[in-house]
């Protein structure tokens, strides 16, 4: 049985065209809200854009000048300015070491330390200590045979590794060789 929709009818609910008209532009509203909302955004976010470029300019126009600044005094002062300068003017990049090391890792493996230190006579190479704990025997030897497989690490060797109540603790010794970074 076919029902006709009445749209002449009186009521709070009644499907009217004024209803429907109302409808609509509650509708419409809406959507001119948001699109003004992420208008608004967007010119906001340009603008703190704009404000961190700027920043970025000024401060490697700051640091070009303390870098004059420390040739003038490295060269004035003799060594004594030496480890500074090469603070400023070097930095590993570490960001690529770490990834490829996460990348080494199995899912059943935990680390708690890494400690780093200078083992090349140009800073390229630095030794890493890693501890940590592992589930089983085949996920701390999968570790180190995928650190040992990898470009980036090099002279990996197993130092230590004790079964315990929590699964294996182990202690590896690693180098790992990148450019550093010109500033």
């Amino acid at each position: 049985m076919i029902r006709r929709i009445n749209f002449i009818e009186k009521g709070a609910f009644a499907l009217t065209y004024k209803n429907m008209i109302f409808f609509m532009i509650a509708v419409f509203a809406f959507c001119v809200f948001i699109q003004l909302f992420f208008m608004f955004r967007h010119a906001l976010l340009k603008s703190k854009s704009g404000n961190l470029k700027r920043e970025v300019q000024e401060l490697s126009i700051q640091k070009d000048k303390a870098l004059v600044a420390m040739q003038i005094a490295q060269s004035n002062a003799g060594d004594s300015a030496a480890p500074l300068a090469e603070l400023f003017v070097k930095v590993p990049v570490w960001s690529t070491a770490l990834s490829d090391l996460a990348k080494a890792m199995p899912k059943q493996l935990w680390l708690e330390t890494i400690r780093s230190t200078t083992a090349g006579d140009a800073g390229d190479i630095k030794k890493l200590e890693i501890s940590g704990r592992g589930v089983s025997h085949a996920a701390v030897a999968s570790f180190v045979s995928s650190l040992d497989a990898s470009e980036r690490f090099q002279n990996t060797i197993m130092v230590n590794s004790q079964k315990g109540a929590s699964g294996y603790t182990f202690l590896v010794n690693t180098e790992v060789l990148f450019p550093q970074a010109e500033w």
